[in-house]
């Protein structure tokens, strides 16, 4: 999607989630929070894309490193806020294409096909700005998407400063936007930081884009989970969990059985062969693929493992860095490193 570039904002501490270490390094099944945004992104399609780092920036790089060649990185020394991180991000960058994609580091549910349609949708329908929407039914914390009765969308209004009204809107602002890029030029050149925080938020260009005549336009998310950022801790279990689930749904439609997939702990990359069966409590940790017709047995800790097709490996057994071959039988409890 050569004509689409895109900026993922990335460069705020995390303070809740009570941690020496950046936000988006905290992982969801194996993977730092930033790897799962930009996957998304390059599944979608884009090319180039700068990540906008600030707190832990050089730790954030370090991690990345290999991972995230492709991208480039833009420094906001100081965090004034996310329409200030767009607006660092443009004055960095010397290249430009006609659409600009802005998400967020710290939304590791993302899904390409989501961000592919948000795109399409924008292109399709010649909107000078595009906003990833949301219908919850509980809205309560998030602002509000305001249509006129045409039903196109002229602002976004905060809850705190909404009505009685307004408040029963159940579509939301996910913060995740795709923008013409030189009416993003203009807008960010806009903003102001008249607010309690003094930041600049990257909400307010909705209404200058608005009222400098500009067509906004919606597009609804169909999962509203994947919108979900991390903010704490428990946020990030429930991000693991959701993960974790998708993962065994794959593995389960291409065939293989899971007796209580609830129970497992899994991670990006696993790879299981169809008719194998996996039973509760076991967990899968790196790079670990497991051939056809296996079973793995309760409470089996496989790291960086190979295991070939027709094998059986017994209740509580661990298994460290190996290759087991075709047709072995692994007693319980066993203990097997490479």
């Amino acid at each position: 999607m050569a004509q689409v570039m895109c900026f993922i904002l990335a460069a705020g501490k995390g303070t809740r989630m009570k941690s020496g270490y950046p936000k988006v390094l905290h992982r969801v099944c194996g993977r730092p929070m930033l790897w799962h945004v930009i996957n998304a992104v390059q599944g979608a399609g884009i090319e180039k894309f700068w990540t906008v780092i600030g707190y832990g920036g050089d730790l954030v790089r370090e991690e990345m490193d290999g991972v995230a060649a492709v991208s480039g990185w833009v420094e906001q020394k100081e965090q004034l806020g996310t329409g200030h991180a767009v607006r660092v991000a443009l004055e960095e960058i010397s290249e430009r294409d006609e659409f600009t994609l802005i998400v967020y580091g710290d939304t590791p549910l993302l899904r390409p096909v989501t961000l592919k349609g948000l795109i399409e949708n924008h292109i399709t329908y010649d909107y000078e700005l595009s906003i990833l929407t949301a219908v919850l039914d509980n809205p309560k914390g998030y602002g509000r998407i305001i249509r006129d009765k045409a039903g196109s969308i002229i602002g976004i209004v905060e809850e705190k400063d909404s009505t009685a009204d307004q408040r029963e809107i159940r579509e939301i602002n996910t913060g995740i936007y795709c923008v013409k890029t030189a009416w993003l030029e203009d807008a960010v050149k806009n903003l102001t930081n008249d607010n309690a925080q003094g930041e600049f938020y990257l909400t307010d260009i909705v209404g200058l884009i608005c009222s400098g005549g500009g067509k906004v336009g919606g597009f609804s998310v169909s999962d509203v989970k994947e919108i979900e950022g991390v903010n704490d801790r428990v946020d990030l279990a429930c991000a693991q969990e959701i993960m974790e689930r998708r993962i065994c749904e794959d593995l389960m439609k291409a065939g293989v059985t899971m007796y209580h997939p609830g129970s497992l702990y899994v991670e990006v990359g696993i790879s299981i062969g169809k008719d194998s069966v996996v039973y509760p409590n076991c967990s899968f940790v790196g790079s670990v693929r497991v051939g056809e017709n296996c079973f793995i047995h309760s409470g089996c800790y496989l790291r960086n493992a190979y295991i070939g097709d027709n094998t059986r490996v017994g209740v509580g057994s661990y298994l460290d860095d190996v290759s087991v071959p075709a047709n072995s039988n692994i007693p319980p409890f066993s203990v097997v490193k490479g």
